[in-house]
């Protein structure tokens, strides 16, 4: 009877194990769920101390016996780096630095092409003449020494005699420096205008100017005048 009874006990406490039993739970089974395991407290791993690996291709590698690979060491930072290879035709071509002139008088000495005409008028101190322009016509002409340029024909003129033809009537009054008001005297007075000759609807002026800045779009031509001081 002893032994009937045993053999009942162990049955019972089969059947209870097997009612606990899980294949979603167990490491070996081909049921197993990983995330389900994640989720369920006091799950023991068969191995403790197994070897993790980052992705699915290591682990594969592991499990087909493949080697894994090892990583290149890293360059040291004192070498030089890899200098990209060009083939012949890809390389640079080598050319000369572009001088850079700081100055405009710099910029003088080494004019090249119609810009060498007014070098050799400011070296040889030639007196010159030049005709002016306004929007539609000849406006007059200045006659006067050369004292600096650039490539754009801005020129620099001293002791400037010059002489151009204007409107009698005219919507602003021209400033002659003969009238001012009491309120307003300007502190440097504009050079006195002579009327050279006059017709119906026009006027030639003249005036003596020390100094004169004229740009290079109101240039039309110059002439040089070595015999001829005014």
């Amino acid at each position: 009877m002893a032994s009937d009874e045993t053999s009942n006990v162990s049955d019972v406490e089969k059947v209870a194990e097997n009612k606990d039993y899980n294949p979603k739970l167990d490491f070996f089974s081909e049921q197993f769920d990983p995330l389900l395991a994640l989720r369920t407290p006091n799950i023991v791993v068969p191995v403790i101390n197994a070897k993790t690996y980052d992705n699915i291709y290591k682990y594969k590698s592991m499990v087909e016996g493949k080697p894994e690979q090892k990583k290149k060491p890293a360059r040291p930072p004192e070498e030089a780096p890899i200098e990209r290879r060009w083939l012949p035709h890809q390389l640079p071509i080598p050319s000369k630095k572009k001088r850079i002139d700081k100055n405009v008088f710099t910029r003088m000495e080494r004019v090249v092409g119609p810009l060498e005409f007014l070098k050799k008028c400011r070296e040889k101190r030639c007196r010159i003449k030049v005709w002016t322009r306004h929007s539609h016509d000849i406006r007059g002409y200045c006659i006067a020494y050369l004292v600096a340029f650039d490539k754009h024909w801005n020129l620099a003129l001293e002791d400037v005699e010059e002489v151009w033809t204007r409107p009698k009537r005219r919507k602003i009054p021209a400033l002659d420096g003969a009238r001012f008001d009491l309120k307003f005297r300007p502190k440097v007075l504009p050079p006195p205008i002579k009327i050279v000759e006059t017709t119906n609807k026009t006027e030639t002026c003249s005036r003596h100017v020390g100094q004169l800045l004229l740009r290079g779009e109101h240039v039309a031509f110059i002439v040089i005048l070595p015999d001829v001081k005014k």
